[in-house]
């Protein structure tokens, strides 16, 4: 009995001395680039050997891009713009071995979803047309993109023609490696038209298409449906006595639909507390918690006169993240960004952001607050991002409190730091421990860098891409953490 507790004490003592050794944040980074606070970095593809960098004008009704090519050593070959001014920018996608872009355009008769190549030596080649579909009553078509294939297969949803009154209608298409068509599944929804319309595709690992529909009606309201085949059926995620303000999802090992999320308070339009259900690949709902937000989180971001007199919900928080870790427990991120005027000047402001955690069987293990007291004029700099290449969760954000130190950012954050970097890891029971992570960014002397804190390629299981930006946001860098 006793030798078992020293060796039960000893693998405990060598997990908290394993945690403890922290990797430091291994990065690449490429030349100096123009930029303009009027696009934002959209997303980044490793493509045949270079790292093509796509952003998009902000407001931009029509598509406006900037592309960079870079080469395996990061150096810029090639840069160009895209301005289609009569075409609405749909996505881009990196499918079938290739960079596709997805546009739109309505000719007043009907909308017609175009695609082009990218050709990196160039610029994208030519138009081709890959569905049209007729304007009903002057109302257009909107076409949806999945985000990834299976088995040699795409697919997009065609939202039909608003009809005032009538159900709303829709297409599932499906296209082959070459972009031919070859499915199409036409399904009416029991749901009368909403004038704004928020559905997303979805595709499990095992190739089914799902719809997750979103409207407003005395609050949000939440439906999803197996896509597909000419009969489905319609599936309304909710909670008992209470309506979900926000959610996200993604599939587990098992092929389950796991949805998670916050749901509001009867007083206000915030966060209350938190839920977490989970669907098998025919709908049914397999598990479902749902839980009060813990008294650590509220008592770090709201005070006691304002508990007492608005109860403990939270008010302007975001969910950024939900994901796994290496063993299949699920974490939620929840961040804190809102406006205010301080000194007669708009600011971003933020109180910080917190972490729930369940286990692989949807159950809560615990809630851990990081309260940080953030602001900054520009959004660009807000905000954390996390790693592709860490087993355990990670959370990095720029120590903006750092940037209006007469003395400077100290050294200990590394050279050309605008206002360093921090992450914070998390212990066993919970406990966040915050870590300065020193970089030390390529540049002129007289210039600072920060990150733009969101990941440009989150849905790839390789290196992460990020882009850096000096203090007055006038050139970037891409940076490449493996």
């Amino acid at each position: 009995m006793i030798t078992r507790v020293k060796i039960s004490f000893f693998l405990l003592l060598t997990l908290i001395v394993s945690f403890g050794i922290s990797q430091k944040l291994s990065l690449s980074f490429s030349q100096h680039v123009p930029y303009s606070k009027d696009y934002k970095p959209l997303s980044c593809i490793s493509y045949k050997s270079n790292n093509v960098l796509f952003q998009k004008k902000i407001n931009s009704k029509f598509c406006d891009l900037k592309v960079n090519i870079f080469d395996s050593h990061l150096d810029n070959v090639n840069h160009f713009n895209v301005l289609l001014k009569d075409e609405n920018f749909i996505g881009i996608r990196h499918i079938f071995g290739e960079i596709y872009l997805f546009t739109s355009v309505n000719n007043g008769v009907e909308t017609i979803l175009k695609y082009r190549v990218l050709d990196i030596a160039s610029n994208f080649l030519s138009p081709i047309n890959l569905f049209t579909e007729k304007n009903k009553s002057g109302y257009p078509s909107n076409y949806i993109l999945g985000e990834k294939t299976f088995e040699n297969k795409f697919h997009f949803l065609v939202e039909l023609p608003f009809q005032n009154g009538k159900q709303e209608d829709l297409r599932t298409i499906t296209v082959d490696n070459k972009l031919n068509i070859v499915n199409e599944v036409y399904n009416k929804l029991d749901l009368l038209f909403d004038s704004k319309r928020d559905n997303k595709i979805l595709l499990s690992n095992n190739g089914v298409v799902y719809l997750l529909k979103k409207f407003w009606k005395k609050g949000n309201h939440f439906y999803i449906y197996k896509l597909g085949q000419d009969i489905i059926s319609e599936v309304q995620i909710k909670l008992n006595n209470r309506k979900i303000a926000a959610l996200d999802y993604f599939f587990n090992s098992k092929d389950e639909l796991v949805i998670s999320g916050f749901y509001s308070s009867p007083i206000r339009f915030n966060y209350e507390g938190f839920f977490l259900l989970r669907y098998d690949a025919d709908l049914h709902l397999v598990h479902k918690n749902q839980y009060s937000l813990t008294e650590n989180i509220v008592q770090a971001f709201k005070s006691s006169k304002e508990i007492k007199e608005s109860g403990f919900g939270l008010d302007r928080f975001i969910i950024t993240d939900f994901s796994l870790d290496s063993i299949g427990n699920y974490y939620l991120l929840s961040e804190n960004i809102s406006k205010a005027t301080i000194k007669e000047e708009t600011y971003w402001v933020s109180s910080g952001f917190f972490v729930i955690k369940f286990n692989k069987n949807g159950n809560f293990i615990w809630g851990s607050p990081v309260p940080l007291n953030q602001k900054h004029k520009y959004l660009s700099f807000m905000g954390t991002f996390l790693v592709n290449s860490y087993n355990y969760k990670k959370y990095f954000y720029n120590d903006l409190q750092n940037s209006n130190l007469r003395k400077g950012v100290p050294a200990e954050y590394g050279i050309l730091n605008y206002c360093g970097t921090k992450y914070v890891e998390f212990t066993l029971a919970g406990v966040a421990q915050e870590n300065i992570n020193s970089i030390n960014f390529p540049g002129k002397d007289s210039e600072k860098y920060a990150f733009f804190p969101n990941q440009l390629n989150p849905n790839s299981k390789g290196p992460s891409y990020f882009v850096v930006l000096n203090e007055k946001s006038t050139n970037i860098m891409l940076a490449i953490a493996k």
